[in-house]
């Protein structure tokens, strides 16, 4: 009990001064799963993991999205799923800052802490993670008018593993029907737009990353390992896509985007590629001078290229 403590003072030490110097704090946090699902025991606490240049977190037994309100929310949601190999989650680099920067272009933010594969003493191997992604969707959509939000505008964005997570919820969101049998589980759990940066897609030898080996059991058959490309579940109803990556990223090769840009653009689906010369892996909002700065600004002009930002019917409600 005595080192639960000293950690969760830890964490909220190291949070403190980020949460105190935001534009946009967290105004919320819901459990993902109120009436419990298998597996969920809102009694173990998360931990910080020690890592000298991010704050990142891991053993998630309650899944929960933390809610990043605009002052003048304009309809649109994205639910952000932070990377970390499905082992750990990036919760600031890829889940707060990110949030804050949304709600300052009037997006309400959702920050998922799903469930990871490497969890001691817990099964959480897939579909595990996809069943929290799909359910955030959900809970999002159900919960549109008490947030000022359109229905049609909720997407899904994910960094690294996080983005092949997302690219899974929006590939594969009829499962979600396995996972709920509540009033929010009747809700569509399909994702209207997909933003995936750096994302691990494939299971191609060439260009995939160890990071899926993490959601199956020890020894897989190459064809579970094949089950987990997602360029390889797309359909004629996947939704529209934004993707960005480094052509530098030596640890998720941006031929992992390169693949699924053309799966979605071979079934008829929007989809912009944004590749650029410098940002390495785990650029977040950018990194430094390098072009990955760039990907901020063209993911808002691709909304409203794509009729995601404008108007918002839900607020004269």
């Amino acid at each position: 009990m005595k080192t639960i403590l000293i950690t969760l003072v830890s964490a909220l030490a190291l949070l403190r001064p980020l949460l105190a110097e935001a534009p946009n704090a967290p105004t919320e946090t819901i459990a993902v799963w109120p009436a419990g699902t298998p597996g969920i025991d809102p009694s173990i606490p998360e931990k910080l993991v020690p890592n000298p240049n991010a704050i990142i977190i891991n053993n998630i037994h309650n899944p929960t999205l933390t809610v990043y309100r605009p002052s003048s929310p304009n309809g649109c949601a994205v639910v952000i799923c932070p990377g970390g190999a499905y082992a750990v989650l990036s919760i600031v680099n890829e889940g707060s800052k990110v949030a804050e920067w949304l709600t300052g272009q009037g997006i309400t933010a959702f920050v998922l802490k799903y469930r990871l594969p490497t969890t001691a003493d817990a099964n959480f191997k897939d579909p595990v993670p996809l069943s929290d992604a799909l359910r955030a969707i959900q809970w999002v959509r159900s919960h549109a008018k008490e947030y000022q939000l359109d229905p049609a505008r909720i997407g899904i964005m994910g960094f690294s593993a996080g983005g092949h997570l997302a690219a899974s919820a929006g590939t594969l969101f009829s499962r979600a029907a396995e996972f709920g049998q509540d009033a929010v589980s009747q809700t569509s759990a399909r994702p209207d737009f997909m933003a995936l940066i750096y994302p691990a897609i494939t299971n191609e030898k060439d260009f995939r990353h160890a990071c899926l080996d993490n959601l199956l059991p020890a020894n897989p058959t190459p064809e579970a390992l094949d089950a987990l490309s997602r360029e390889k579940s797309v359909r004629a109803d996947t939704p529209p896509a934004f993707l960005a990556h480094a052509k530098d990223d030596k640890v998720v090769v941006y031929q992992n985007s390169v693949l699924m840009h053309e799966a979605l653009q071979k079934n008829g689906i929007a989809s912009k590629l944004n590749l650029y010369e410098q940002g390495g892996h785990g650029f977040g909002l950018g990194r430094g001078s390098d072009d990955s700065t760039k990907w901020p600004g063209e993911f808002i002009a691709w909304l409203k290229s794509n009729g995601f930002l404008g108007s918002n019917p839900a607020a004269k409600n």
